[in-house]
């Protein structure tokens, strides 16, 4: 019987696999950042780009969450 354990964060492979032509790890960061919609990600100390797996999944499986916050518009 095989285990599947699965991280709260992305490993390396994965973050690799979704950035494929991309290396240089502040441009896999920028082009997260544009795929799921958010300002800014947190860094490993490698400059690896630190990802939840639960944000990535909703985000590519079409699941919106609406911004925290006020909605100042009527």
């Amino acid at each position: 019987m095989t285990a599947v354990v699965s991280t709260a964060f992305l490993s390396t492979a994965e973050i690799d696999e979704l950035c494929a032509p991309l290396t240089q790890r502040h441009a896999q960061a920028r082009h997260l950042c544009a795929l799921l919609g958010v300002k800014d990600l947190p860094r490993r100390p490698g400059g690896l780009p630190l990802v939840g797996r639960r944000l990535v999944e909703g985000r590519l499986n079409g699941e919106h969450t609406p911004a925290a916050g006020f909605n100042w518009s009527r």
